[in-house]
């Protein structure tokens, strides 16, 4: 049997309305600053005629608006007149000056065009039908939108703006499993989520939402399961069109289709054959990759199928204790923490803790601090990576620092200072007497030259900026750096040349206080400096 719904765009509204028959459009511009009047378009006369005397039953009204060309494609031929047209010149010649105000008249009008073109959610105008054909014998689902287009002109013009209709459509087959999009792209995307985002972007949403009805019917035709849970999903969010292919594909359990396509899976190289017609194919997904299929780990996964990927992280860093499983799954901020390091070093470090700590202590070393607001999750990433790079250079003071306290900022700046002293070579710098003049004691505040690379990298690593990259110019004496430090702490960087100093920043290259900024100044003013900005 094959079954039609039809929904027509309410006139002037972002708004889709259904339709019990199909009805003919009769395209409507509205009066506005550049159209004289109200007016239609008749097709049998191939042209617009004032809405006035058009009559009744003509068909269903829908507006037609004016494209937004740009000014430029109306004055190609005299690309040297628009150079000039946002230019006032006292000295043009009439013809000129009408040309500049017939580009300014067009660019006008297509700042007006350009905001009137897209309803109140964001979706073109031009979208004006959607047609939605179930064939619950062959299980096929056929989406076909009806939106204005434009004869292309050699040279577009609003006064001779001709609408025409044209049709795309979306194709579901459940019973061969292919989606087909050819009408919308002639690639072979239809699987690619980034894809199917943008098509969510510019189709009508109440359409998405009655064709995704349907298709559930028709996966219940397929799989004789009830889709009960995913119509109630539906009144809770948005859904998008990426669903329907992965529902297209894997019926049974569509949510489990981009985790068999992850490429954190597919790099396992265990042999899973999917089965579209396998009732239990998640039981049977779990078993063959040793995941414990509670109840807790099914609820979580039907909102967050990457859950998977989180349990199977974690049992590749030798957690066994299910207690912590729930613990990190339950929550949606530590299953990201655990999925966006990197799993290597995660495993390395965990697998290191928990022969040392206990699986408990070393689940707590991870998210140790990660519930503060001002938490850099880069921070553990760069931590992972650099304890796992560097693990045997790393002395038993820092690694027992790691174990104890977690991967504090402290810590990630002991890993980093470490890993840039084996990653490079260190660069001893020489100062004249001259140079050395520079540093100096004001109020409390010492102020020095970094002996070595190492030392430029620390400070680098204490203010969070880039001066580390500075070790060249400083040897070839381009520059020179004079740190300045207050109770044994890195505060100031300053970038000198010759008598002028270039940068003065604090802590994340923020500007220097007020207070500090008074004391550069008395530093600068003992040594002759200037400040220069740039």
């Amino acid at each position: 049997m094959v079954t039609t719904d039809l929904l027509y765009r309410k006139f002037s509204s972002a708004d889709f309305v259904p339709f019990e028959a199909e009805s003919r459009i009769l395209p409507v511009r509205l009066k506005n600053d550049y159209v004289k009047q109200d007016e239609y378009f008749d097709f049998e006369k191939n042209k617009w005629l004032p809405l006035s005397v058009c009559k009744p039953g003509m068909g269903y009204s829908e507006e037609f608006v004016e494209f937004p060309y740009k000014a430029e494609q109306y004055l190609k031929n005299s690309a040297e007149d628009i150079f000039y047209a946002d230019i006032e010149k006292e000295d043009f010649s009439a013809e000129e000056m009408a040309k500049v105000l017939i580009y300014r008249n067009y660019k006008n009008r297509m700042k007006f065009n350009r905001e009137n073109f897209y309803d109140s959610r964001k979706i073109k105008k031009d979208f004006i039908k959607a047609k939605i054909t179930t064939d619950t014998e062959n299980l096929l689902l056929k989406i076909t939108f009806t939106e204005f287009s434009r004869d292309k002109n050699e040279q577009p013009h609003y006064e001779t703006e001709i609408p025409r209709l044209e049709e795309k459509s979306l194709v579901f087959d459940m019973k061969n499993a292919s989606a087909n999009f050819d009408d919308f792209t002639k690639d072979s995307l239809a699987d690619n989520k980034n894809f199917c985002s943008k098509l969510d972007d510019i189709l009508p949403y109440e359409a998405i939402e009655k064709s995704y009805e349907r298709l559930l019917e028709l996966a219940e035709a397929f799989t004789g399961v009830s889709f009960e849970f995913f119509r109630r999903e539906m009144k809770t969010r948005r859904i998008k069109l990426h669903e329907f292919y992965t529902l297209t594909m894997l019926p049974f359990c569509p949510k489990l289709y981009d985790i068999l396509n992850n490429k954190e899976i597919q790099e396992r190289k265990i042999r899973f054959h999917a089965k579209r017609n396998d009732s239990k194919i998640f039981n049977h997904f779990c078993k063959k990759y040793k995941i414990k299929n509670t109840k807790t780990l099914r609820k979580v996964f039907a909102e967050r199928p990457g859950v998977l990927i989180t349990f199977l992280r974690l049992k590749d860093a030798g957690f066994s204790d299910i207690n912590l499983y729930n613990y990190v799954i339950k929550s949606k901020e530590k299953s990201e923490i655990i999925d966006n390091v990197d799993s290597k070093s995660l495993e390395f470090f965990c697998r290191y803790s928990i022969k040392k700590r206990g699986q408990k202590a070393t689940m707590n070393t991870i998210f140790r601090g990660t519930e503060h607001i001002r938490y850099d999750f880069v921070n553990l990433y760069d931590s992972l990576k650099m304890f796992e790079k560097y693990f045997r250079h790393l002395p038993d003071t820092l690694k027992n620092d790691i174990m104890t306290d977690g991967f504090t900022e402290f810590n990630h700046n002991a890993l980093s200072s470490l890993a840039y002293r084996y990653e490079n070579k260190n660069i001893i710098f020489s100062y004249t007497d001259e140079e050395k003049n520079l540093e100096d004691e004001i109020k409390g505040y010492s102020f020095r030259l970094p002996k070595d690379s190492y030392q430029l990298y620390e400070i680098g690593s204490a203010l969070h900026n880039c001066v580390a990259s500075y070790s060249e110019r400083i040897k070839n004496k381009e520059c020179l750096i004079v740190y300045v430090t207050k109770d044994d702490e890195y505060k100031i960087c300053v970038e000198v040349r010759g008598k002028e100093t270039f940068q003065e920043r604090i802590d994340r290259n923020y500007i220097p206080t007020i207070d500090q900024r008074i004391l550069l100044a008395r530093w600068r003013g003992k040594h002759g400096l200037r400040f220069r900005s740039g």
